[in-house]
């Protein structure tokens, strides 16, 4: 069964009462209204925001439509002469002949309408129905009475009607808030039975003068719940700062522990020292990605960086010699900056052991022609040595033959080769050439030196000849040599068992000592 939402009644008084409450709601619908007199929620007519709306709004609308009317001062009541119906008025809200006509009268604009008494005690405000019943059985001047009243006391209609006068007035207040509203309903209603001119001034003094008390109460309150409202405001902003400056603070922590636990993994060392000695080979692009690829990524990596950004890197760092990576913003700057070191730092190493390669071929070691020609060519293949030129690699053929006649390097070669010529020549004895040492040794360098030579003193005298380390890994290194070789004659002589043993039980005395 559809159920009606406004009724033919409703309508109307909604229609008469929109001029006067302007509301924008109201207004859009107002159309509507005017067309279907009675509106259901089965309407086809009705949109679902529509229908939605007058469920919510109708009852509001209602109650503010009641407050905008009063009763017409001057004529608030008629009753009809004639005793046929026909010759009654009808009502301009339900349209039913009365006999009985009550006058009302927008307060905005003095519009007046006829409304019937079912229809003043169903759409009409408390205060109209309280005017109407001492208007009809009392005093028929009670009305324009009333409006003298209140235009010299506005504060009583507040007390009589508004339900919520006095807000914030405290519980403890109440009692005396009911004294006021009764003591000035029993006033005014004694005031209102009888015709009279003098309004009741003496009778209304101390009711009026202890409303204003609490209206100065209510206000302190009011004042006071703004202040506390305003300040419980404040701390839950506060709190909420605080919780966001927290989090904010934890997440950096939770990201700077991960950082700090991803850069000193051995995983991620070991990727970034892999991809960093690509990029120092300058590669193509597509080459060096072929290669990337080949190269495991740690998980946790997978998603900082991707092959075009390391493709971008290697490219700047092939131009430039550094890694900044500007333009790829969304990479994490700890990444950049160690990549960028690991790269600078093998690059150069190569070069380093490229200008000592160089300088042994051309100068340090005893070769033959055709050896000196084949170690240039296979030092110019690499990317070091496709920055020199052709004349170049021509003096460097001659150079230890033209060294007797003319001992001074070429002026043509490039800058930074004879820069690193002139720091070995420095370190040249005064008499026969000695080789360029370097800096550091591999693993497979170790071992050409341990097949080439017999014995244990002959190894160190050639390792000594060849390289220069720093003094603890040159410690490391002497003593790996001279274990080798013990281990060597120990399981040449089938000992190596019993000397493990043996040592072994003297490890174990030095600990219990």
């Amino acid at each position: 069964m559809a159920t009606t939402i406004l009724t033919p009644a409703e309508n109307r008084f909604l229609q008469l009462s929109q001029p006067a409450l302007q509301l924008t709601e109201l207004t859009r619908v107002m159309p509507l209204l005017c067309d279907h007199p009675t509106i259901k929620d089965s309407s086809d007519f009705l949109s679902r925001s529509t229908r939605q709306l007058l469920l919510d709004q109708r009852v509001n609308w209602l109650v503010q439509g009641s407050d905008i009317w009063k009763l017409l001062a001057r004529l608030p009541y008629a009753i009809n002469a004639s005793d046929r119906r026909a010759d009654w008025h009808h009502c301009a809200l339900c349209h039913k002949p009365v006999r009985y006509e009550y006058h009302v009268v927008l307060r905005t604009d003095g519009h007046e309408i006829l409304v019937g008494s079912e229809c003043v005690k169903k759409f009409m405000s408390d205060e109209m129905q309280y005017l109407m019943t001492i208007t009809t059985e009392d005093n028929f001047h009670a009305v324009a009475q009333y409006d003298d009243l209140t235009a010299q006391y506005p504060q009583v209609p507040e007390i009589l009607w508004d339900q919520q006068a006095l807000p914030h007035l405290p519980q403890q207040h109440r009692r005396r808030q009911h004294w006021v509203k009764n003591g000035t309903k029993t006033t005014v209603t004694g005031y209102l039975k009888h015709r009279q001119q003098t309004l009741p001034e003496t009778q209304l003094s101390p009711y009026l003068a202890e409303y204003t008390q609490l209206q100065a109460v209510d206000r302190q309150m009011a004042e006071r719940q703004q202040v506390q409202q305003q300040h419980a405001v404040q701390q839950q902003a506060q709190l909420a700062e605080k919780e966001a400056a927290a989090a904010w603070q934890a997440a950096d922590q939770a990201q700077l522990t991960a950082e700090q636990q991803l850069r000193a993994s051995t995983s991620y060392q070991t990727y970034l020292q892999a991809v960093a000695a690509l990029m120092v080979q300058h590669l193509p692009l597509p080459q060096f990605k072929q290669r990337l690829r080949g190269i495991t990524m740690p998980p946790a990596l997978g998603q900082l960086v991707n092959s075009y950004q390391l493709g971008v890197m290697a490219t700047e760092f092939a131009r430039a010699g550094q890694i900044t990576a500007t333009r790829l913003q969304i990479v994490p700057r700890y990444l950049v900056a160690d990549l960028n070191r690991f790269s600078r730092q093998l690059a150069a190493q190569r070069q380093r052991d490229w200008d000592d390669d160089v300088f042994n071929a051309a100068l340090g070691f005893e070769l033959t022609a055709d050896q000196r020609r084949q170690r240039l060519t296979q030092l110019r293949d690499c990317w070091e040595g496709r920055q020199l030129s052709d004349a170049c690699y021509a003096t460097l053929l001659r150079l230890r033959e033209s060294w007797q006649q003319s001992p001074v390097i070429p002026a043509t070669w490039p800058e930074k080769l004879r820069q690193a010529f002139q720091v070995r020549l420095a370190e040249q004895p005064a008499t026969g050439w000695v080789p360029a040492k370097k800096n550091h040794v591999t693993p497979s360098q170790l071992r050409q030196l341990i097949t080439s030579q017999a014995d244990f003193a002959t190894v160190v005298a050639q390792y000594h000849r060849l390289y220069a380390l720093p003094t603890a890994t040159e410690a490391v290194t002497l003593s790996a040599l001279h274990r080798y070789y013990l281990v060597k004659a120990d399981q040449r002589a089938g000992r190596a068992k019993a000397t493990a043993k043996l040592v072994t039980e003297l490890l174990k005395e030095t600990v219990d000592d």
